[in-house]
């Protein structure tokens, strides 16, 4: 069934790949389903998001990279406990990742000075033309739009303050300076992340479908870059609030 359903979502076997799910709504046993997609995925690069922003997020606190949990899901944390999966040492913003070229991917995250560097695991997955399917879960989930933002320098998004985070791989000890996000008029910005659906929809952008028996979205990082990027240039206030963005999209052509 799980085959069948990401071929027509649109996930191709040689496709990177990141979820975000929900495992309630995806209904299925998630070890089986993680089998099934590494199965599926094997000429691919499949990517979990493994964040620690919950738990770790106090001066001189340690990111243990084999034993501090996710904070975003369950799925995240039994990809975390698959040996075939591997972590990168972000200490806030972490992702797991199994398949081709996964060291590469994940050493991405080694020089970050943020929460979500548009050089880092997130920022790349436009370069990589890298597919987001969101299971059962919210496109408030799209991290990867954060990380727009950030190349955008969009303001207001961070603490003044930067923090002192140290990550643990085994004997090794790294350190990590950076501020976390934050924005005194709206804590939960990326909940405005979700007025972009019906136009990732319009433009085919994003795809949907249903995974397991959760409805699901296909996302292209690559256009949702490019659809991001026109409005922020247009308004670079645009995801503060939940401002009607349409107007910037009169003139937007998904191959600019």
């Amino acid at each position: 069934m799980i085959k069948d359903q990401l071929e027509k979502i649109g996930i191709n076997n040689n496709d990177t790949l990141m979820i975000h799910s929900s495992l309630k709504a995806l209904g299925i046993d998630g070890r089986d389903f993680i089998d099934e997609l590494c199965a599926y995925l094997n000429d691919g690069l499949l990517i979990f998001p493994t964040h620690t922003w919950g738990i770790i997020k106090e001066d001189n606190q340690v990111f243990d990279v084999d034993g501090t949990p996710s904070n975003v899901g369950m799925l995240t944390n039994i990809a975390l406990n698959d040996r075939r999966f591997k972590r990168s040492l972000h200490p806030t913003h972490s992702v797991c990742a199994y398949g081709k070229n996964k060291d590469k991917y994940l050493a991405c995250d080694l020089n970050a000075k943020t929460p979500v560097s548009p050089k880092g695991c997130f920022g790349v997955l436009k370069d990589l033309r890298a597919k987001i399917l969101f299971i059962g879960a919210p496109l408030s989930k799209n991290t990867f739009v954060h990380s727009i933002e950030e190349a955008y320098n969009v303001p207001n998004r961070f603490t003044e303050h930067i923090y002192h985070f140290i990550t643990k791989n085994g004997d090794e000890k790294l350190d990590y300076y950076m501020p976390r996000h934050f924005n005194k008029d709206c804590p939960h910005i990326s909940d405005n992340y979700e007025k972009l659906l019906p136009y990732m929809l319009k433009y085919g952008i994003a795809g949907e479908g249903t995974i397991g028996y959760a409805k699901s979205y296909l996302v292209d990082a690559f256009y949702c870059y490019k659809l991001v990027s026109h409005i922020l240039i247009r308004d670079i206030h645009a995801f503060d609030d939940q401002r009607d963005i349409a107007k910037y999209l009169n003139d937007f052509k998904k191959e600019e």
